[in-house]
């Protein structure tokens, strides 16, 4: 079947096609390739709906999860919030409930264990009946030079970005085989296409979730099993203040936290939720959002040596590794409170916490979800 994305990039090679055949004089191949360019690009697909439909997000407490719940419950989605934070559940339902008039399923789960996830997915399909979506969202982020970068870092976040997914997925598949079929989304990340200075366990978790979910998309396709892998930029979800600093902590909250408030520079919540439920619908194995991201990932891909100049050149002006703390983002936010100049990118990230439920005082630091 013809995804969405698929027509669109048929429908690139027509229109290019088409130009090629006018430079050359043949204006009837010039016209069928036109036709078949106009046909490709408006052809007419209202898309899948979700009313009636059972859909899993992990971390789906705060943040993107939260704001992907959101919108599932109002297109008609029967939903389940897995996370780690019981209390973090509980607040997320109750909003979930005054902005929707609809009532998710909860339930506590640490996805980085394997065990716990195995049974939890199969109660969650006993409780709607089937699961046709499963969002793995959760995630988490630590910042700091590579330098200064843990292995236990790199092994954390592997566990939740990577090890997850597999076992989310694995718990997952005998439910879709019964059924016969079912949809995947990865939540990457644009870290996941290029590579970002001081995110060096982050982008090494998501380019190989990348690979994992490319693989999985080719694969599970002959079990009637979609996959879609998002791969969003900086979004406006509060979540910074969940992320872990180190090096010079209050320095790199600074430039992370900004960075995720810029509306230039990210993308609201409410439409990276509304950019992943059409991927879903019109069936696109991919999506890269914003438009920055795009270009970024355009000038890596087809101008590699270029970028890598210029990511060595903006690497300079990160703060300089040294010997120190590390802090939760919380932290980090309380001290720079007290300098004036933060106090407008205070104010502009507390929006985004209060409406996505970004509490400082979550299971675990660290851990975020989207």
């Amino acid at each position: 079947m013809m995804n969405r994305g698929m027509r669109r990039e048929l429908a690139g090679v027509a229109a290019l096609g088409a130009a090629a055949m006018l430079l050359c004089g043949r204006r009837k191949s010039a016209g069928v390739l036109g036709l078949a360019f106009a046909g490709l690009r408006w052809w007419p697909d209202p898309g899948e709906s979700f009313a009636g439909q059972s859909v899993v997000i992990t971390g789906g407490s705060r943040g993107l999860g939260l704001a992907l719940a959101e919108a599932f419950l109002l297109e008609g989605a029967k939903v389940a919030l897995l996370a780690r934070d019981e209390p973090e559940l509980e607040r997320a339902r109750a909003l979930l409930i005054e902005r929707t008039g609809h009532h998710p399923i909860t339930v506590p789960c640490d996805v980085t264990d394997r065990a716990g996830l195995a049974t939890v997915l199969p109660r969650v399909s006993r409780a709607f009946g089937r699961v046709d979506i499963l969002v793995n969202n959760a995630g988490a982020m630590v910042v700091g030079p590579f330098d200064r970068t843990r292995r236990a870092d790199f092994e954390s976040l592997m566990d939740i970005h990577v090890h997850a997914v597999v076992s989310a997925t694995q718990a997952v598949m005998p439910v879709f085989r019964r059924q016969g079929g079912g949809r995947i989304v990865n939540i990457c990340s644009v870290g996941g296409k290029i590579a970002v200075p001081h995110l060096s366990a982050y982008c090494a978790a998501k380019f190989a979730l990348a690979g994992l979910s490319e693989t999985m998309a080719a694969e599970l396709a002959g079990r009637r099993i979609q996959v879609t892998t998002v791969f969003p930029g900086l979004m406006r979800t509060g979540s910074a203040i969940h992320a872990e600093t180190f090096g010079q902590p209050e320095k790199e909250f600074t430039w992370f936290a900004l960075g995720a408030i810029l509306p230039g520079l990210s993308v609201s919540a409410e439409g990276a939720a509304r950019r992943i439920l059409n991927a879903v619908r019109y069936g696109d194995t991919e999506v890269v959002f914003p438009s920055s991201a795009k270009l970024a990932v355009f000038a890596r891909t087809h101008y590699p040596e270029l970028f890598a100049f210029v990511c060595r050149r903006a690497a300079k002006y990160f703060p300089a590794a040294r010997a120190g703390l590390r802090s939760s983002g919380a932290a980090s936010a309380a001290a720079l409170d007290r300098r004036f100049w933060f106090k407008p990118i205070r104010i502009l990230a507390e929006r985004a916490e209060r409406r996505w439920n970004q509490q400082p005082n979550g299971a675990k630091t660290g851990a975020l979800a989207g």
